[in-house]
């Protein structure tokens, strides 16, 4: 296997060779990568260039580049066991033509992006509007911002998730939910928690990337309903960024409907390069 893990240390590296700001895939977000680098086997690999290695959820092997690639570089790495270079944003189909490659994406790979202003007053999302008023009034919530002395609380709110939702832990992101809130500050995550009188029911865990935050975690109690569209609001409203990435909705239909329900302001499409297939 080529390569070595990620380690907490690469974090200062990949994000000065990944760009950063609004509109860019959630993987350029080193958090994103470390959290989830079991699930997607992520490795830092030197040659032919250096590159994050790893599986897509439908199972391609791709590579993430982290410097310039030519047209002979690109063959390099899609000459061995690499299925394709991924993610590329909206510059995925010129990358595509400069490299003499074919660019395609998948949807269920597509980032849900929300205008700030709009999402903390949820303009065109009547319904999550209206549950967030009707919780606003039954519970005069409290938001707090994140900080280290939350953590305690925000495992509290994790543990009730994981027993509403009645899934097997193996089957949700409890374990990078868990290691988010330990390592909160050593990889800069920012957010908010939500009481109702002392009691802790919802959280939220993000990364700042320029004008924009990439939302990594969000967890509720379900016996409050309304929570997350309250918090989703007020940490909007709070945040000081314009932008807000709640990322992809990995193909499943109520996850889809949940981020459409809070109207996005674009989805946008995460590339995949790969050879032309010449006939």
């Amino acid at each position: 296997m080529q390569g070595r893990p990620l380690e907490l240390a690469d974090a200062v590296r990949i994000k000065a060779a990944l760009p950063s700001g609004v509109f860019v895939p959630s993987e350029y977000c080193f958090a994103n990568l470390w959290l989830f680098r079991e699930i997607h086997g992520y490795r830092l690999v030197e040659n032919p260039v250096p590159h994050v290695r790893g599986t897509t959820y439908d199972g391609q092997v791709h590579a993430l580049p982290l410097d310039e690639l030519t047209g002979d570089l690109a063959a390099a790495l899609l000459a061995g066991d690499v299925d394709c270079l991924y993610p590329y944003g909206e510059n995925g189909p010129e990358e595509a033509e400069r490299l003499g490659l074919a660019a395609s994406d998948n949807p269920a790979d597509s980032d849900y992006w929300y205008a700030a202003a709009e999402l903390a007053e949820l303009v065109g999302a009547k319904t999550r509007r209206q549950q967030m008023r009707a919780f606003s009034k039954a519970h005069s919530p409290e938001y707090v911002r994140w900080h280290d002395g939350l953590a305690e609380e925000a495992l509290v709110v994790l543990d009730g998730w994981a027993r509403d939702i009645t899934r097997p832990a193996a089957d949700t992101d409890v374990a990078e939910c868990r290691e988010a809130i330990a390592l909160a500050e050593e990889l800069g995550l920012e957010g908010g928690l939500v009481r109702v009188g002392n009691k802790p029911v919802a959280f939220l865990l993000a990364s700042r990337a320029g004008t924009a935050r990439i939302l990594h975690f969000a967890k509720g109690r379900r016996a409050y309903d309304g929570c997350y569209p309250w918090l989703f609001a007020t940490y909007a409203a709070r945040c000081g960024g314009n932008w807000m990435n709640f990322e992809q909705d990995l193909g499943i239909d109520g996850l889809a409907q949940s981020k459409r329900a809070y109207a996005p302001h674009r989805i946008k499409s995460k590339y995949r390069l790969r050879k032309c297939l010449h006939i």
